[in-house]
């Protein structure tokens, strides 16, 4: 998948550092850093694809929602994700409704043991 940046344009007639801006906006510049490569992580993994997303049907949504889900765990395992970086994943594969009791209750406690 090709990354467009739609606001290419916009950034170039800004009267102000936009890289500067993104930084602030993020809170700061580890968490800009840490949400630039999760979502870059996401965005580029066909996996995640939302195209498809509103013409599924319940049951459709759900299985989608679990396969992402493991999908996503697999990753925090594979490439040793920290929690802040499973968080982020979390948030940008925006699927959460059917996992996130599970996600936050029983996943996360694997971090600490």
């Amino acid at each position: 998948m090709e990354e467009v940046d739609h606001l290419v344009h916009e950034r170039k007639k800004a009267q102000f550092d936009v890289d500067s801006m993104k930084i602030v906006w993020a809170g700061s510049r580890h968490a800009f850093e840490v949400n630039d490569r999760i979502s870059k992580l996401v965005a580029n993994d066909p996996v995640f694809s939302k195209d498809n997303k509103a013409a599924l049907g319940r049951k459709e949504l759900f299985k989608n929602t679990l396969r992402k889900a493991a999908y996503g765990w697999k990753m925090i395992e594979e490439l040793h994700l920290t929690e802040e970086e499973a968080s982020r994943l979390r948030y940008f594969v925006d699927e959460r409704q059917y996992t996130e009791l599970h996600w936050v209750y029983f996943c996360l406690t694997s971090f600490y043991l």
